[in-house]
C-alpha cells in the first residue's frame, strides 16, 4: 500500500494506492486551524502504508510536518519525495534549469504522457493556472503561469477599495452587477489565456485539465477537453512503481 500526497498552494490531496490502483482522493484545506488534527484522524483509520510519496509546492515546513506525522504513525514507512529532473520516464524537461520546474507540473506531464498519449496541452487550474505543452514523444516544450481564478478575484477584492468579492457562479456573459462582473471577467481572462496559448502553437493539441477549477474552465472552453483531477497523484504513483522496478 502506497500513501500519495499532493500539496498545492492552498489544498492537500491524498489517496492510497493498492496494486497500482488509485483509491478515492481526499481533499483538505491545510490553511484551516484544525487541519493537522483532521489529517491525523483520517490516517489513524487507514491501512498501514509501506511508502509515503509527497509532491509539494508549498512551504518545506508543511512537508516536514507531514513526514513527522507519518513516521509517528508508521515508524517503518519509506519516504519518497521526487524532484524535477532533465528527463524521467520518457519525458524530457524543457526548462533551462530543469530542477526549477514545479514538481506538480513535472509529475502532471509524466501522468499525461502515460495516460493520455499524444500532443497535449496540460492545464492545472488551481491557485495559479499553469499551461504546459508536451509532444507525443515526451518532449516538453515549456509553458505559461498566470494567477488562478480565486487569486485574481482576491487580488481585486484586496487591492481595490470599493470592489466586492463574491463566490457566486461565474459566466462569460456581460454582467450588470459588480460582483458578477468580477467573476465573469476573471473567468473570461482565464479562458482567453488558454485560447491564446493554444492559438500560438503550430499544431493542434488535445486538452487535459486538472486542479480545483479544472471542471469550471473546461465547461467554458469552446474545445473538447479531458478533466482529470488526479494527474499529480497519478504521476506520483507512476514514479513509485517505476522506481521500484529499476
Amino acid at each position: 500500500m502506497i500513501l500519495l500526497v499532493d500539496i498545492g498552494n492552498s489544498r492537500l490531496k491524498w489517496a492510497q494506492a493498492d496494486a497500482g490502483q488509485l483509491q478515492p482522493t481526499v481533499f483538505m484545506d491545510y490553511r484551516q486551524a484544525d487541519f493537522s488534527e483532521r489529517l491525523l484522524e483520517f490516517w489513524q483509520g487507514i491501512a498501514v502504508p509501506s511508502q509515503l510519496a509527497i509532491a509539494s509546492v508549498s512551504a518545506e515546513a508543511l512537508t516536514l510536518s507531514i513526514v513527522e506525522m507519518a513516521r509517528a504513525l508508521w515508524p517503518r514507512i519509506e519516504i519518497i519525495i521526487p524532484r524535477s529532473s532533465p528527463t524521467a520516464f520518457n519525458v524530457k524537461n524543457a526548462y533551462i534549469q530543469p530542477e526549477k520546474l514545479g514538481i506538480d507540473r513535472w509529475l502532471a506531464l509524466q501522468a499525461v504522457h502515460q495516460n493520455y498519449p499524444g500532443d497535449t496541452c496540460v492545464i492545472d487550474c488551481g491557485t495559479a493556472i499553469t499551461i504546459d505543452f508536451i509532444e507525443t514523444d515526451g518532449r516538453h516544450l515549456g509553458g505559461f503561469i498566470s494567477p488562478g481564478l480565486s487569486l485574481m478575484r482576491k487580488s481585486l477584492a484586496g487591492n481595490t477599495a470599493a470592489l466586492p468579492f463574491s463566490k457566486d457562479l461565474a459566466k462569460t456573459s456581460l454582467a450588470v452587477v459588480t460582483e458578477a462582473a468580477i467573476n465573469n471577467g476573471t473567468l473570461l481572462a482565464a479562458v482567453g489565456l488558454i485560447q491564446a496559448a493554444l492559438a500560438r502553437q503550430p499544431r493542434t493539441y488535445q486538452l487535459v485539465l486538472t486542479g480545483g477549477d479544472g471542471k469550471t474552465l473546461a465547461t467554458h472552453l469552446p474545445l473538447p477537453s479531458i478533466v482529470d483531477c488526479n494527474l499529480v497523484l497519478k504521476g506520483l504513483l507512476n514514479y513509485c512503481r517505476i522506481a521500484q522496478s529499476v
